[in-house]
């Protein structure tokens, strides 16, 4: 049985961060789940634009609020608490949080999962996984 405690995590290579965004990655690929699970907290007055071509990921609100735009159709979507987006067809999308609001708290999963240290490239991306 895997046991994640945050506070154990937090400052190791598991704890990933970047312009606008920290996340911490509780499971990952050396877990042996097959999937990752991040939480992850897009900062106020951040705007990530992202396109995931390696993997995909759902993510779920579990604080403060945000949007989430489509970049191919410039759908708006409004992201609060209770909320999922899931980018399924590796949607080049932005994550938007106002400046001055709360932090945008998501629980993410990805598959394939996660090595845990991994950073955005220029084009908004995680590198395919290492094999």
């Amino acid at each position: 049985m895997i046991i994640a405690d945050k506070t154990a995590l937090q400052g190791t290579a598991r704890d990933a961060n970047g312009p606008g965004w920290e996340s911490l990655r509780l499971l990952v690929r050396s877990d042996g789940m097959g999937f990752s699970m991040t939480e992850t907290r897009v900062l106020p007055g951040a705007t990530l634009r992202l396109e995931y071509k390696h993997h995909v990921e759902a993510c779920y609100c579990i604080a403060g609020a945000g949007q989430v735009v489509e970049t191919a159709t410039g759908a708006v979507h409004e992201i609060r608490a209770g909320v999922l987006y899931a980018p399924n067809a590796h949607d080049a999308h932005e994550v938007r949080v106002p400046e001055g609001g709360d932090p945008l708290l998501l629980i993410c999963v990805f598959s394939p999962a996660l090595e845990g240290d991994e950073v955005h490239g220029p084009d908004g991306s995680y590198p395919a996984p290492r094999d």
